[in-house]
């Protein structure tokens, strides 16, 4: 094999490794997992995205959670939450984990100016989730997207506990009610809204 030849085999090698590895890095919102943004005023409650691309999943891959802006008007955000952009990078089993202090619950469907959020990963959108919340509704029972005033302060109450109750307890699906966005209102909700309700989770209202 000549000089030349050898030359053209590694520059073809090189190429299609840079290729292959520029191609993993590309997420792919059919394999990846973007459930409903999940808040808790405490931060309490981890809200993981999965991308996942070609090659499986994806490490080091800056994920974006942005949040439109009437969903942005809507939500209770805690003092020293960041938004409407929230930032995190995936582990090596491509799992970006945020913990979100807020409250206030935004079904996606019900936004007058859609997207509610938007979800990127290395600049690519993965998703649109809306919002759910253990802090659904302010002290008079009115969900967010039902004209809420939270007030001075984000909190987890009595009358959150009341909403999710008979949710929980008949198994009757509603989306504030699906914290883990897997369809139905069961167990596996009340076990997550049982700590922000039995601890009081409250915070400070910011900007």
């Amino acid at each position: 094999m000549g000089r030349s030849s050898r030359l053209l085999l590694v520059a073809t090698v090189v190429g299609v490794l840079t290729a292959s590895v520029a191609f993993a890095g590309i997420p792919d919102p059919a394999l990846s997992n973007v459930p409903n943004v999940i808040t808790s005023p405490d931060g309490s409650l981890a809200y993981v995205v999965d991308v996942v691309g070609a090659s499986g999943p994806i490490d080091s891959a800056l994920v974006q959670i942005i949040v439109g802006t009437e969903a942005d008007g809507i939500i209770c955000w805690c003092v020293g939450q960041t938004h409407p952009t929230i930032e995190a990078f995936t582990n090596a089993a491509g799992q970006a984990t945020f913990n979100i202090a807020a409250g206030g619950c935004v079904d996606s469907a019900l936004v007058v100016t859609p997207p509610a959020v938007e979800v990127f990963a290395n600049g690519i959108k993965i998703g649109q989730p809306g919002v759910v919340s253990a802090d659904v509704v302010d002290s008079n029972g009115t969900l967010a997207q039902g004209g809420w005033t939270p007030g001075a302060s984000c909190a987890v109450s009595v009358g959150d506990a009341v909403y999710f109750t008979p949710f929980i307890a008949n198994g009757t699906y509603g989306f504030c009610a699906d914290l883990d966005s897997n369809g139905t209102v069961s167990l596996s909700d009340a076990v997550l809204v049982t700590p922000p309700i039995a601890f009081g989770a409250s915070c400070t209202a910011g900007p």
